[in-house]
């Protein structure tokens, strides 16, 4: 009981010590799980089952999400440059849309499920804002737009984590087919 306190007390000081996993690196795709630098018996330690580890990454991911879009709801700017920023933070909105909706662990928990549904709902929102402007395609739903740019973003992370693309190219990417599809 005692180690699931700690785990649970501790989650978002005790992720922040496996590494800066914000942006994806090219080429250490293979070396993921030493970069950290932590041994197996710490980490069991600082979450004694994987479904700890699992719900304690989804929080982060969740916080993570909450601060960008925080940051772009506020954001007085031209709707180009709030989508800019947006996708430029791109990463956990990746995480989100695979750990949170494909993870089983995290599934089981209500509360992840409810903030995921409440983030992906801000994220429509702020489609929503960028088609009163112009900015984005009225002709498509908004929920389908936001969840076109989760796809995207979780694309472009997989292949920059696979070393198909450069992490400074992947918000290029994601804006480009977001704006202006894949036609030429």
């Amino acid at each position: 009981m005692e180690a699931e306190g700690r785990a649970e007390e501790g989650d978002e000081q005790d992720l922040g010590t496996l590494g800066n996993a914000d942006r994806p690196r090219v080429g250490q795709h293979h070396r993921k799980r030493r970069r950290p630098g932590i041994s197996r018996a710490t980490l069991v330690r600082l979450f004694p089952t994987r479904q700890h580890l699992v719900q304690a990454m989804a929080r982060k991911i969740l916080d993570d999400c909450d601060r960008v879009l925080t940051r772009a709801e506020a954001d007085t700017a031209a709707m180009e440059q709030v989508l800019a920023s947006l996708v430029a933070d791109y990463p956990p909105f990746a995480q989100l849309w695979n750990l949170v909706y494909v993870e089983p662990d995290v599934l089981g928990v209500p509360e992840a499920s409810a903030r995921a549904e409440t983030i992906f709902t801000r994220t429509v929102e702020l489609v929503q804002r960028g088609q009163d402007t112009g900015l984005l395609r009225k002709d498509m739903p908004a929920s389908w737009l936001a969840s076109t740019f989760c796809g995207l973003a979780e694309t472009a992370w997989e292949l920059t984590l696979e070393g198909h693309m450069g992490p400074r190219q992947a918000p290029d990417f994601i804006a480009s087919i977001l704006l202006r599809g894949a036609a030429a």
